[in-house]
């Protein structure tokens, strides 16, 4: 619910008279103050394990300040709390580790006097760890990071006290705060901080600072690896239609596209032969659209504890959301939604009906080599499937050049024929050519150092045994996806071998 303005969803729940929440956030000081600074009479008043109950602001009827543990202060709260007052409870979780059972039957017990009396109880927990009795009585709201508009607010507060050649230009204020979306407020500040105390002040150079921030708080999160947006369409050999597909959605993020009541594109299946460049694809993708990409890692989602994978999977979901606009990749999706567990169903109902009801502008890339272990019903939550088969002469040239051109040769290079390499890898997917330059760069390096020959590629070549000999039988059936209409072609010349027949084509690098 990256979308949510904290303030108003407490501003409705107050009226509402829901007398019990649970905010699931560590941002308890962003609480207190959202809670003080709503436009209500309500008294405020914070309590934790280590100092008690302690008055933020005071209702109509004085309380006073008391040590006590959870147990004394809700029957505190039960029998003397003054009307219309609204309790912070940090770190409450801890509370239910009573064996009696007496904290959440008091409170369920409370309720009522509680909905009369015009009393708010909100507990701030850094996770969901509500216990069952107290499901239908309260309300359970995940906390998203600041969004742009409260960061700016917490910027101006960071560098209010700077000259004013101090302070940045309008449009490097604003990558500033879109950097640091994601973090949250004491992450921010800290963030902000440390761009001032380097450089002395805020100018494009911070842009990466926050943004390496950013990037070292996501990848501590586990399940989410942020990758800057660097690879480009020239990094990337072939794939036209898939490239013009996405270069026909990068404009559906734009705030024209808004106001013209586009929909944000939802994402993109990429399927077929292993090593076809499907991943490169999604990094290709964010170096286009010059959005960060997060790549969501299943085998950290899914956790030992019970309930522990669906809590993963909503707060790396939260946190995509909370970075967005942002693509969020998931590489080889067969090996976490296939299966019948418990867990993986739950994971797989959790991520399925998020794909489904999303808003916010992440835009998903999932790849797949053995695409039939998928479910239906995730491929049609996509805007389209695209099938990466074998690279054709045309992509197989494209691909040698990349990578040639990686380890050093300038094009034109006469003394390379290029046109035998090309006809030699016949049947080479994209990171078999990779891995037949990198097998001549060694080659060249021990022999003195010296430049790659025609012949350390020839060598390299013929070592290679490539997928569609080793594996002809499993490419014939992922190929059925393409030849039955399910996946769309990536590249034109691709289209027109499968009319004539030929059923062969695409991928890079």
């Amino acid at each position: 619910m990256a979308d949510m303005d904290l303030a108003k969803e407490l501003t409705g729940l107050f009226r509402a008279n829901v007398p019990l929440i649970n905010l699931v956030t560590y941002e308890e000081d962003r609480v207190i103050r959202t809670i003080v600074g709503l436009e209500t009479k309500l008294g405020v008043y914070v309590w934790d394990m280590v100092d008690g109950l302690r008055t933020v602001r005071e209702a109509a009827q004085s309380v006073p300040n008391k040590d006590m543990t959870s147990d004394m202060l809700l029957k505190f709260l039960a029998e003397q709390a003054p009307q219309g007052c609204v309790v912070v409870l940090k770190d409450f979780h801890h509370s239910w580790g009573d064996k009696k059972g007496s904290v959440t039957r008091r409170l369920r017990n409370m309720a009522p006097k509680l909905r009369k009396e015009n009393q708010f109880l909100v507990m701030v927990t850094p996770v969901r760890d509500l216990p069952v009795e107290l499901k239908d009585d309260v309300m359970v709201l995940d906390v998203p990071p600041p969004g742009s508009e409260e960061l700016g607010r917490l910027f101006d507060d960071v560098t209010s006290n700077l000259r004013r050649e101090e302070l940045p230009r309008r449009e490097v204020r604003e990558k500033l705060i879109n950097s640091a979306l994601g973090l949250t407020t004491n992450q921010a500040r800290l963030a902000f901080s440390q761009v001032y105390a380097q450089f002395r002040r805020f100018d494009d150079r911070g842009i990466e600072r926050v943004t390496w921030a950013k990037r070292q708080i996501i990848r501590e999160s586990g399940a989410l690896e942020f990758w800057p947006a660097e690879e480009g369409e020239a990094n990337v050999g072939g794939l036209d239609l898939l490239k013009a597909w996405l270069a026909k959605r990068e404009t559906a993020f734009s705030e024209e596209a808004r106001q013209s009541r586009v929909p944000y594109p939802r994402g993109v299946a990429l399927i077929g032969i292993p090593g076809t460049g499907k991943s490169l694809s999604a990094k290709m993708t964010s170096g286009m659209w010059k959005q960060p990409l997060l790549r969501l890692d299943m085998g950290a989602v899914f956790g030992s504890l019970v309930g522990e994978s669906e809590k993963n999977t909503r707060h790396a979901i939260q946190l995509a959301e909370a970075v967005s606009p942002c693509i969020l990749w998931i590489d080889e999706m067969e090996k976490a939604f296939s299966g019948t567990s418990d867990v993986r169903l739950s994971v797989f109902g959790t991520f399925l009906t998020w794909m489904q009801e999303r808003k916010s502008p992440v835009f998903v890339i999932a790849t797949a080599n053995d695409v039939t272990a998928l479910p239906v019903e995730l491929l049609a939550r996509f805007d389209r499937t695209f099938f990466l088969d074998l690279p054709n002469e045309t992509e197989r040239r494209q691909i040698f050049i990349i990578h040639l051109k990686r380890a050093g040769v300038t094009f034109p290079e006469r003394s390379l024929r290029l046109h035998e390499l090309v006809e030699r890898s016949r049947g080479f997917v994209g990171r078999e050519i990779e891995r037949v330059i990198r097998e001549a760069q060694f080659t060249a390096f021990a022999d003195q150092n010296r430049k790659i020959e025609q012949a350390d590629l020839e060598t390299a070549l013929a070592e290679v045994i490539p997928v569609s000999t080793s594996h002809a039988v499993m490419i014939e059936n992922l190929r059925r996806w393409k030849t039955e209409g399910l996946a769309s072609p990536a590249s034109s010349e691709e289209s027109r071998a499968s009319t004539a027949g030929r059923g062969r084509v695409i991928e890079t690098a």
